[in-house]
């Protein structure tokens, strides 16, 4: 009869350990809706100080300093995968729109180029049997070595952005992970090196709960001049077990930017925080 009771208790104790011992990978599955939307916030305190004739003209434009920027952006997206072929292939479809994209000086709205905002992209592409991304076309046209390729590296990158250790993770075990990346934008790249720290609290109800330490250096190429940030963070990451996804995850990190544009040298602190959530299918 203890024997009989003992067996509950050793099953237990064996479904425990598999839930604190797990190996986690980002991959995508065959025949699944990922479907997310990420938001971020941008607010900006700045100081300008050099050429006197601008910072008078600016002010008598109703521009006083401190100035108060703030940036908000929506992105909204479905990633459908299909069945996959004889030789493990799949195909991947990302799409993508911005639902929204403001910004507001001092209190108030700086007009913004809105009116495609809604089109969105489609980027066209298999995953092969091992999980890697291959973008193939845009909006149907085949990639060239031109921006559009550029669109898809930085796709392929963000889709691929966690790299867990191959081996089972512990409670209390951490990995970092160097994250830089390229962001074309208006005919220039933005420069983004993160580092990020990942840390194991707690596996719970199929998802394994993250905490995140991050540390970002980004320059911003602005009318022949660049403007640098630097900070840190931050934030939590839900990784969902059975979709082998990360599904929730969001950061706050607080930066410090210098720079100078033409005549005027800027000194301003920021904040920005991120968020995305997926769904699975």
């Amino acid at each position: 009869m203890k024997k009989l009771l003992y067996l509950p208790l050793v099953f237990l104790a064996l479904q425990l350990q598999a839930q604190q011992n797990v190996v986690f990978k980002i991959k995508y599955l065959p025949n699944h809706v990922y479907a997310g939307a990420i938001t971020m916030g941008f607010d900006i305190k700045a100081n300008l100080s050099g050429d006197t004739a601008t910072l008078k003209k600016m002010a008598a434009q109703g521009i006083t300093q401190p100035l108060a920027l703030s940036m908000n952006m929506k992105m909204e997206g479905a990633t459908k995968t299909d069945a996959p072929g004889t030789n493990g292939n799949f195909p991947i479809k990302i799409g993508y729109k911005f639902d929204n994209l403001s910004l507001e000086l001092n209190g108030n709205a700086v007009p913004m180029p809105t009116d495609k905002l809604g089109e969105g992209v489609n980027i066209y592409g298999h995953v092969s049997a091992d999980g890697k991304i291959s973008a193939d076309s845009i909006g149907g046209k085949k990639i060239a070595d031109t921006s559009d390729e550029k669109v898809a590296k930085l796709m392929n990158a963000i889709q691929k952005q966690i790299n867990f250790p191959p081996h089972p993770m512990k409670i209390g075990e951490t990995f970092t992970q160097d994250m830089p990346l390229n962001i074309p934008m208006a005919g220039n790249n933005i420069n983004i090196n993160s580092k990020v720290v990942y840390t194991l609290v707690s596996i719970a109800d199929g998802n394994a709960n993250f905490d995140v330490q991050q540390s970002m250096d980004m320059s911003v190429p602005i009318a022949g001049a660049s403007i640098n940030l630097k900070g840190t963070g931050a934030g939590k990451l839900v990784y969902s077990i059975k979709d082998s996804f990360a599904t929730d995850y969001n950061t706050t990190v607080d930066m410090k930017i210098t720079g100078q544009v033409k005549t005027l040298k800027i000194d301003a602190t920021a904040q920005m925080k991120m968020e995305y959530k997926y769904t699975v299918n």
